[in-house]
């Protein structure tokens, strides 16, 4: 189980966990739960992501408004995989967004220019990628389900502490995966972490993250149909993709990156 998760929950004052979310409603994709404001999960249902081989269902189906947000919030740990997704959309629905200043812009944007003439590693096939081809002295693909060029999931001990710059899936706080990434990073090097399933918390900085990229909903009637039928994060609209630093300097300068007032 993820130590990092648990410290993220833990922050959530008692009296939010007392409300009653809205809404919590599993599309294709994503997973949605509104509480303080609309969060997001990647829905998990794979069997590669989580091989336990029972498709046990998931609890408390058409009634989990009636369940405090706190419940919700402890089905981070569940080995029952769309109630994880619940979980983690939960927390995001109600993490404080006041404790580090926010920053609009691509995670991957970023990566691209922060690993230019360096050798940067991304964890999980994510699409346009050529930026980061083009400007990077070497790029890796690290893959638990490899595509052509892509390198294995269990090439990371040797591949990850080789890098300058990392980007990596935010899918790793779901599965499992983050503080073993996050354990192989190297002095010097800058670890970002992004997608709509990560949490926007500095609890990350804790364990080695240095930029987390995530992602906010501020048009719900826009975002919810496209997510009811089956939009993924590349064509969802009514999503601003925002940017939390660990140091705000590591962002100066850098094309494409603004300033970014949060509704808290």
């Amino acid at each position: 189980m993820s130590r990092i998760i648990p410290k993220i929950r833990a922050r959530i004052p008692k009296q939010t966990q007392l409300l009653k979310p809205s809404l919590v409603a599993v599309y294709a994709f994503f997973t949605a739960v509104r509480s303080i404001r609309l969060g997001m999960s990647m829905t998990l249902t794979d069997s590669v992501v989580f091989p336990t081989g029972i498709h046990s269902p998931v609890r408390n189906m058409g009634e989990m408004e009636k369940l405090p947000l706190g419940e919700l919030l402890s089905w981070t740990d569940s080995l029952q995989p769309i109630e994880r997704s619940i979980g983690m959309a939960a927390l995001n629905s109600c993490i404080s967004l006041a404790e580090v200043p926010l920053f609009e812009g691509n995670a991957l944007n970023v990566a691209s220019q922060l690993g230019k003439g360096k050798h940067v590693v991304v964890v999980g096939h994510f699409p346009h990628l050529d930026e980061i081809q083009r400007l990077a002295r070497k790029m890796d693909i690290l893959e638990k389900r490899p595509q052509a060029g892509d390198l294995p999931a269990e090439d990371a001990p040797r591949v990850v502490p080789q890098a300058d710059v990392v980007a990596m899936t935010g899918v790793t706080c779901l599965n499992d995966t983050v503080e073993d990434l996050l354990a192989l990073k190297k002095n010097g090097a800058i670890f970002i972490i992004l997608g709509p399933t990560v949490p926007l918390s500095p609890v990350l900085f804790d364990y080695g993250v240095d930029i987390i990229g995530g992602a906010l909903i501020d048009d719900e009637e826009k975002a919810l149909p496209m997510l009811a039928q089956g939009a993924t994060a590349r064509v969802l609209k009514g999503c601003r993709n925002v940017l939390m630093p660990k140091n705000p300097s590591l962002l100066s300068g850098l094309l494409g990156v603004s300033s970014y007032q949060a509704k808290l």
